[in-house]
């Protein structure tokens, strides 16, 4: 990687976060070099990921000129493939291609070619690798023969080492099947990892990779592999029957599990690591433990202790993060078992930050001046951690308290039965369950008065459990079917549906934007500061309930507005042919790009041309973009007068559309519709370009021109085009969104509440009006900003621009997601919820691949202005996770049991230019928008942010973390009556001022509560600053 230059990605980074990098690099590399071991433990939402992408940068650019080392392997090591998935871009400082492994750490051999520079290469190759420990069985763990593909390599491998005749292999085979049905289909495993290794003649015996044959050797030693085959002469001797074969069953199971840790040692010396990060590492932090303590962390004390590496931590809470009374030392003993692995087990170290901890205490405790023992406290923990907060903000955190309605008779007898059914089947249901659970008779699954009911419904002894049950209140699949009003069945999601169907949100498709061209209208005028909600739950049957009801409840409002009969399917937005000839072009005006009338109808062009104080009303810019494009002749059609214009383009748009329509859409009908008629629509289109009137009009073009969803694509794709992009590509990107729109706009639901809307007007029509009183222009414009700002400092090319097209286009696809429930009878039989107004994240399964994309799919919608408006979740594994574009409000189901948990789920929403942040400089920065030329107005706000005197209050987090203004972090606690919520509550708030004092203290609560009594006040007293020091520019660095 030769000349790579860590500068530009630097340049992208905040200078907090330089220093953070700097003074990493220094730790690892520089004079003061040490333990090679470093925490960043920076405040939730400040972008940890973001400082460990300069180190990485830092590194490479210092490792490449260091002779010892042959290629440089990054390791990334997180909780979750969807936040690997989140944050692998992000350290992607080369350009390299990532290698995320396949599901085992044992696996990784098979990827180990791919890791090497090419034959004859004159650059140091860069590798990233991501592993996830629970999903890529880092520990290899579980059970002790592994699974069909480890065991099929490790045949392989066996096969080269001790080479096995026919009859050798046969039992191998024989042997390693294990629960596979045959020992052909495990042969069949074995030529598929074949093809992994290279073989392409359909062969099983494919050349395994020397360094990795020879690492599984020495790391297996030679007595297991003479124990293996004494094994198979024992199967394969003269007069062996299934008897002897049945013997030694057992004993390969317990040396298949030898030979997967032998290979996974094999797999990590073949890796070579360098740089090693362990995001989040709270949630693994076995892994940190002494190698002797478990497998696990004798396969990490490997990667970790390999010659040269260095390993950073991230996490904002490194240890468990706030003891109760009677927790007894867990945090101090978690928050110094971190400290001695970043000493490397220095004993040195960890006793000076004892000494030091102690003293601090002892300060705070008696009330004395404790800024001298946080200064020592700070000179021990510098070398090895680092922790940046940001300043506090006057009304940056709003919070509510949503009262739900005191309980209904229903209510309470749902509770009685749902006790009484508890009890009949020996799984007592508290109030908490019936609290916070809507309609637990029908998501109890997962529960142990679910698994009970399983095992005893259609027994004779379960007659009572069943009848109990059923007495409890319950979803009826008839309703359900009929879409017929129900009962939310609890004070908790009465309260939020309230709070979000209550206020018109089931009639939106999109949050309304926070920099609005024009006035909003229709369903947008009764709306006032929306923003989507984030609702954690400790309880894992939440997720399921409220967001499959909530998205009930919301399509069932939307399908029962409408009047029907108005819009049929024939009215859809579909490319149809008619009896074989082209009909209507009104569905691909809506959606067609056309340059030309999208610089005459840019509504924030007509904003700045009357230098408009607020946005303007639509029916004034529709008349200035009317005379703008007044003709000498009417058409009969708007589409018409639409491709009569010139598009300003000399391309070959048949051959774009083929490029553009890669993108996914809602259903089968509308991928044949787009790979068949689209095309002869197409064709007509360009015929009437060809051979129309270019000066026809139409009173209708104007609002073409201003809010068709193809127009409002193209302008929002050129806001963020550089110059470099041609203008074919801006089209072709702008037509895959449009196509996005279009399955947008014809589901239906969509359908019907445009049909109740705007019953009057042609759906093509009704489209146009939505879009206008929806302001979709100024919303597509800052959700590509958002899009474009997340690739930091790369470079928006050609490519990234159709990617980053395809990205809004699938998130404007996303499918339906259904959702089970399970009825009262004796089968449990599924009820099936269809839900997109409100999703789960995360669930009961967790680790497929498939839940896995699922998740990432889900993360991406709800960071888009886009359905789905209400996430619902548990904490757990949260850590890290992104919903902070359209979101400010955390809506706290229950209560966590501690402050730092608190700090962390508002952390999901209080990040990097959030919706808040976007809100705030939009209030303060709308005159400087319309006053300049940038055709990017988000960037000329950002950049007047900038430049602002917010800086002398905030520093460098301004305006991107802080900027003061009408919106705020919505903090919403739920709060039943007659209850401690607001007791709890206010004892948390409270805790949250002062835990930060108490950190890796042991007894938290018990000193927090302390310095209540003595009136100790967080603000005043003086905390342990862990800021990295001000960086003075780079230093060289040591071999």
């Amino acid at each position: 990687m030769s000349g790579f230059d860590a500068n530009a990605v630097l340049a992208g980074l905040k200078p907090f976060q330089r220093d953070a990098v700097h003074h990493v690099f220094e730790r690892f590399y520089g004079d003061d070099a040490s333990s090679g071991r470093f925490l960043v433990a920076d405040e939730t939402g400040l972008g940890k990921s973001v400082v460990a992408r300069g180190v990485v940068a830092r590194a490479v650019e210092h490792l490449q000129i260091v002779d010892e080392v042959k290629r440089i392997d990054v390791v990334y090591m997180c909780s979750n493939a969807d936040l690997a998935r989140q944050n692998l871009a992000r350290l992607n400082v080369t350009g390299a291609d990532a290698a995320p492994l396949t599901t085992r750490l044992s696996l990784l051999a098979l990827e180990v070619p791919r890791l090497r520079a090419e034959e004859g290469s004159t650059e140091k190759k860069v590798n990233l690798v991501s592993f996830t420990p629970a999903t890529s069985g880092f520990s290899v763990g579980g059970e002790p023969a592994g699974n069909a593909r480890e065991r099929a390599l490790i045949a392989i491998l066996l096969r080269e080492l001790l080479t096995l005749n026919d009859d050798e292999w046969q039992a191998t085979l024989r042997l390693f099947k294990r629960r596979v049905s045959s020992v052909e289909r495990f042969h069949w495993r074995i030529l598929d990892v074949a093809r992994e290794m290279g073989q392409r003649d359909g062969s099983d015996r494919p050349e395994p990779d020397l360094e990795t044959l020879e690492g599984f050797r020495d790391a297996l030693g030679h007595e297991a592999l003479h124990e293996f085959r004494s094994v198979l002469a024992l199967v394969t001797a003269d007069g062996a029957g299934d008897r002897d074969f049945e013997s030694v069953w057992n004993r390969t199971g317990a040396l298949l599990g030898r030979m997967r840790r032998a290979l996974a040692k094999a797999s990590l010396q073949a890796l070579e690591p360098d740089l090693v990060i362990l995001d989040e590492f709270q949630r693994f932090r076995e892994l940190l433990d002494a190698p002797e303590t478990s497998e696990a962390a004798e396969l990490a004390h490997d990667l970790f202790s390999f010659p040269g590496v260095r390993v950073l931590l991230l996490s904002a809470t490194p240890y468990k993060p706030f003891t109760q009374a009677g927790e007894a030392e867990n945090h101090h003993r978690d928050f110094m078992q971190t400290i001695d692995f970043l000493a490397n087990r220095d004993p040195a170290i960890t006793e000076r930050v004892t000494r030091a901890m102690a003293e601090y205490r002892a300060c705070l405790v008696s009330g004395e001046d404790a800024a001298a023992a946080a200064k020592v406290v700070r000179d021990a923990l510098l070398p090895v951690m680092s922790r940046s907060e940001r300043p506090n903000v006057a009304g940056g955190f709003t919070p509510r308290m949503l009262s739900s309605p005191a309980p209904t008779t229903d209510d309470v007898l749902d509770f009685v039965a749902l006790r009484e059914f508890g009890d009949e089947v020996g799984a007592p249901i508290d109030l908490e369950y019936w609290k916070s659970i809507p309609y637990f008779a029908n998501f109890m699954d997962g529960y142990k008065p679910g698994e009970r009911a399983r095992e005893r419904f259609g027994t004779p002894e379960g007659a009572r459990a069943h009848e109990l049950l059923g007495r409890s209140r319950s979803l009826d699949r008839s309703d359900l079917d009929a879409r017929r009003e129900i009962d939310f069945g609890n004070g908790y999601l009465r309260t939020i549906a309230a709070d979000t169907l209550g206020s018109g949100w089931s009639d939106l498709l999109w949050v309304p934007p926070s920099m609005p061209y024009l006035e909003p209208g229709g369903a947008y005028r009764a709306v006032h500061d929306v923003t989507k909600r984030v609702v954690f739950s400790a309880w894992s049957g939440v997720p399921t309930a409220v967001a499959s009801l909530l998205s009930y409840e919301a399509e069932r409002r939307a399908s029962g507005a409408a009047t029907r009969g108005t819009n049929t399917d024939v009215m859809r937005l579909n490319y149809s042919l008619e009896q074989g000839r082209v009909g209507s072009l009104s569905t691909l005006a809506l959606f067609f790009p056309h340059p030309a009338l999208a610089e005459a109808g840019d509504p924030l062009a007509i904003a700045r041309s009357i230098s408009a104080e607020a946005g303007v009303e639509a029916g004034r810019a529709e008349a200035l973009v009317a005379r703008r494009l007044d003709g000498s002749a009417e058409a009969g059609q708007p589409w018409e007068a639409f491709f009569a214009r010139g598009t300003g383009l000399n391309e070959d748009f048949v051959g774009l559309v083929g490029d553009a329509i890669g993108g996914p859409s809602e259903d089968d009908e509308d991928e044949t519709e787009a790979s068949s008629g689209l095309v002869r629509f197409i064709e007509a289109a360009i015929d009437r370009m060809d051979s129309a009137d270019p000066a026809q009009a139409h009173p209708e073009l104007a609002r073409f021109a201003m809010h068709a969803p193809g127009i409002i694509a193209y302008r929002a794709v050129s806001r963020i085009a550089p110059d470099t992009i041609a203008p074919a590509t801006r089209w072709t990107a702008a037509f895959r969104i449009a196509n996005g729109l279009r399955s947008l706009f014809n589901r239906a639901e969509v359908n019907a509440v445009l049909d109740a809307r705007y019953s009057d007007l042609p759906y093509w029509s009704a489209v146009l009006h939505y879009c206008a009183d929806g302001n979709l222009q100024a919303v597509l414009d800052e959700y590509l900003f958002q899009l474009a700002s997340d690739l930091g400092t790369a470079e928006l090319t050609a490519e990234r621009l159709l990617d980053l097209a395809q990205h809004a286009a699938s998130v404007l696809s996303l499918r339906t997601v259904n959702y089970v429930g399970h009825d009262t009878d004796v089968d449990r039989t599924q009820i099936r919820l269809r839900s997109r107004f409100s999703l789960r994240y995360g669930g009961r399964t967790g680790t497929a691949a498939g839940d896995e994309q699922r998740q990432a799919d889900v993360r991406a919608a709800f960071n888009s202005p886009f359905a789905p408006f209400v996430l619902v979740s548990t904490s757990v594994g949260q850590e890290g996770i992104d919903f902070h574009w359209w979101s400010h409000a955390v809506v706290h189901w229950n209560l966590p049991s501690n402050p730092v948990d608190f700090e962390q789920r508002e952390g999901r929403v209080n990040r990097f230019g959030g919706h808040a942040i976007r809100r705030n400089v939009a209030a303060a920065h709308w005159a400087d928008v319309v006053a300049s030329n940038d055709p990017n107005p988000w960037r000329a706000a950002f950049e007047a942010a900038t430049e602002s005197s917010v800086h002398i209050d905030y520093g460098h987090f301004a305006p991107w973390w802080v900027y003061p203004g009408p919106a705020s972090i919505q903090r919403i606690v739920m709060e039943h009556p007659l209850s401690k919520d607001r007791l709890r509550y206010e004892h948390l708030r409270d805790s949250l001022a002062l835990y930060r004092l108490t950190l890796g203290q042991p007894r938290q609560e018990d000193m927090v509560e302390l310095m209540k009594q003595r009136g100790v006040d967080g603000a005043v007293v003086a905390p342990i600053d862990l800021r990295p020091p001000t960086s003075q520019g780079p230093t060289e660095p040591k071999g």
